[in-house]
């Protein structure tokens, strides 16, 4: 158990929390391992060292940049349980903590477009770059102070910053004090495919979705291929059992794969390709997951993103954003197509939705205890629950080798 790197008050927290034996379990061998204890679903306190370990120290996606695309595009959200806004500026697309730094309310509550943001309480004003420029009757009644550059430490009274990256229409951020750095987290993701030219996505709308399961249940059935034969039927046609395998883990990047016969509407067929794609690429579907919530599948004609944010360890927000290939790909002429696209994705989610919240269900049974994994299928499912103690106890003090 790789515990030299790991820091080991959040180590004494976990076992404290589930026990040594259940911390151990996602360590062993898969062969004598089980899944995750169903604490790890239901604990209102484990779900809060989550949000703290893992989504408030990670690089998460936030939001395509198309939802926000003019200057002063403002998009409210939440991220690791924390009020996010994202803001277009002439510039480019910045996040700030969404509070005023004079007495904590939350600035923007809606999508809007603002010259300005402005606090509903007081009224002092920020700039879109988040420069504190005015507060109003502040040295008392009609004396109001218009802030210039350098007349105050900026640390104390401008907006709080948060990290963040737009990545071929994709925005990203990390709360944390010490952010890997972004090339780090997205290469393997583009090392999963070198023959596609990620520049040319566009995005073509977002599907939303509200499970009443955790969001590691989200994750560890969008992994395994195992239930396919059993809850995708139109899948199972168009990528029979005997075409998948497993997939893994690479680093803190899932992979998977399958090659098939022959494309269909919504899944590669009837919409622009990927510029240059050789022939037996455009066969190949394949799907990852850059831990801890952003996936990405990927056929021959779209770039397809799942992401989720719990909201309660058995509530989860996901998101679903389709990207197409190319500025066509979003014309008049594709219409149709995309409406395929978009009812595939919309099937396909509402397939797994009832089992998901079963499996929530059966993490409240005593009877429980993580299970019997397959050697076969179950192995990525094992290294999720690894990856999440590696990342939940990484000591982000030492650096990195």
């Amino acid at each position: 158990m790789p515990e030299s790197s790991a820091n080991p008050a959040v180590v004494a927290q976990i076992k404290a929390l589930i026990g040594e034996q259940a911390y151990a379990q996602a360590f062993a061998p898969i062969e004598q391992a089980s899944g995750l204890v169903n604490k790890c679903y239901w604990s209102e306190e484990w779900l809060t060292l989550e949000q703290e370990q893992l989504f408030a120290r990670s690089w998460v996606f936030a939001a395509a940049a198309a939802e926000i695309p003019e200057p002063g595009d403002i998009k409210p959200l939440s991220i690791a349980g924390a009020p996010i806004i994202l803001v277009r500026d002439q510039q480019e697309i910045r996040a700030f903590h969404n509070v005023c730094r004079h007495r904590g309310a939350t600035l923007i509550e809606q999508p809007c477009n603002k010259s300005s943001i402005s606090c509903p309480y007081h009224a002092w004003n920020y700039a879109l770059d988040g420069r504190l420029k005015f507060r109003p009757h502040f040295f008392g009644p009609d004396q109001h102070e218009r802030v210039t550059d350098g007349d105050h430490d900026p640390d104390r009274i401008n907006l709080v910053s948060v990290a963040c990256k737009t990545w071929n229409g994709c925005v990203f951020v990390n709360l944390g004090k010490h952010p890997q750095a972004f090339e780090d987290y997205i290469t393997p993701l583009e090392n999963c495919a070198p023959h596609h030219d990620f520049s040319s996505i566009r995005w073509a709308g977002k599907l939303e979705f509200e499970v009443q399961a955790n969001w590691k249940l989200v994750f560890e059935n969008y992994m395994e291929g195992y239930h396919v034969f059993s809850l995708h039927p139109e899948l199972l046609k168009f990528a029979p059992m005997n075409l998948r395998w497993s997939g893994e883990w690479r680093g803190r990047t899932f992979y998977n794969d399958y090659v098939v016969e022959q494309l269909q509407s919504g899944r590669g067929a009837g919409l622009p390709h990927y510029p240059g794609l050789p022939e037996q690429e455009q066969r190949r579907g394949f799907w990852t997951l850059n831990f801890p919530q952003f996936a990405a599948e990927v056929f021959a004609d779209q770039f397809a993103v799942l992401s989720a944010q719990p909201v309660a360890p058995n509530l989860t927000r996901e998101e679903l954003h389709v990207f197409l290939i190319g500025d066509a790909a979003t014309s008049d002429a594709f219409a149709e197509q995309r409406k395929q696209v978009m009812q595939t994705w919309h099937d396909l989610n509402h397939e797994d939705m009832d089992i998901l919240e079963s499996l929530q269900r059966g993490r409240r049974s005593p009877a429980y205890d993580g299970g019997r994994l397959s050697p076969h299928w179950d192995g990525p499912t094992h290294q999720f629950a690894r990856v999440l103690m590696e990342t939940m106890t990484a000591d982000l003090s030492i650096p990195s080798p």
